[in-house]
């Protein structure tokens, strides 16, 4: 429990510092959200793209692993998505609200908490399966959330001009969001090859530094701001989907379905038990909607976590 929570109380920390200069006005409404924006239009993608490009892909590329991880993923994705798209008193019937709030159900913070963890009870024999899994999962989950909001504003788009939908301009607003742009175009460099030169790689690693930081600066400077009485629901919604059910079906498709070795079935459970990541937010930000619920689900899951967590490792047989 301590370890987790040694773990964890940085994330909540930071978190608290955004939460204190906002509601202290430290820094007014316009000067947050530049730090905001400057955050998700240069640092994370830039984290995300130099990730990507000097990821070792081959070594990694393991189909079942994949499905065990990704088909649950899916599966509480569309969960959260079918939720909100029903019974939201706001976001009723809305795609793009639907689907960052089932992102905000289904998207772990793999790389601040899950691989941390995981190192310290298992070691690295689980680098091989951590690295599987984090390469692909922000580019599934934030590709698949910007094109279903793409789609919706095509949508709009075609019933108010009485034509079709524009797929030329639906792939491009998917494509030019800067998250998906940075780590789409981070695989394509990885992909065909291409050294980043040291003068280039340098500036990257350290624009990509502060990212994470500031990202959670950001995600406690919007909780200040939004009051989430009637998100309450919606909150413990989409943190009991993210730190159980996900984590469960992970393991029965691991475990009983594929039949995964033991370290695998671990890894991947572990990996699926984190709490929401902030980068959740970003994208609640960047399309503005579901900006409340999100942030706080990226708070309570992960003061959350520090209960679940431990449940898990026990259920696992790591403690």
């Amino acid at each position: 429990m301590s370890n987790i929570f040694t773990i964890i109380s940085p994330l909540l920390a930071l978190a608290l510092i955004g939460y204190l200069i906002a509601k202290r006005q430290w820094l007014n409404d316009a000067q947050l959200s530049g730090l905001s924006k400057v955050t998700f239009v240069i640092f994370i993608p830039a984290f995300l793209f130099y990730r990507m490009a000097t990821a070792d892909l081959a070594s990694v590329l393991n189909p079942l692993p994949i499905a065990a991880f990704y088909l649950p993923v899916l599966t509480c994705f569309a969960l959260g998505f079918i939720l909100n798209h029903w019974l939201h008193p706001e976001y009723k019937k809305h795609r793009r609200g639907s689907a960052v709030f089932a992102l905000g159900s289904s998207y772990s913070n793999n790389v601040i908490v899950g691989l941390p963890l995981l190192l310290l009870v298992i070691g690295d024999q689980a680098l091989p399966t951590i690295f599987l899994i984090v390469t692909f999962h922000s580019a599934m989950l934030f590709a698949l959330t910007s094109a279903i909001a793409a789609s919706q504003a095509n949508s709009t788009q075609a019933k108010n001009s009485k034509r079709g939908i524009n797929w030329l301009a639906f792939i491009k607003q998917t494509i030019t969001n800067p998250l998906v742009f940075g780590i789409l175009s981070g695989l394509l460099v990885n992909a065909a090859g291409i050294q980043i030169p040291a003068l280039v790689a340098r500036p990257l690693d350290m624009l990509g530094q502060p990212a994470i930081t500031l990202a959670l600066i950001a995600l406690g400077s919007s909780i200040a701001k939004y009051d989430i009485r009637g998100e309450r629901r919606f909150i413990a919604l989409a943190s009991t989907i993210k730190l159980m059910l996900l984590p469960l079906l992970v393991y029965l498709t691991a475990k009983h379905a594929l039949a995964l070795d033991t370290l695998i079935v671990q890894v991947l459970v572990i990996l699926s038990a984190c709490p929401t990541g902030v980068n959740a937010y970003l994208i609640a930000q960047q399309h503005q909607v579901h900006r409340k619920a999100v942030a706080s689900s990226v708070v309570v899951s992960t003061v959350a976590s520090v209960m679940t967590l431990p449940l898990w490792l026990v259920w696992l047989n790591l403690v």
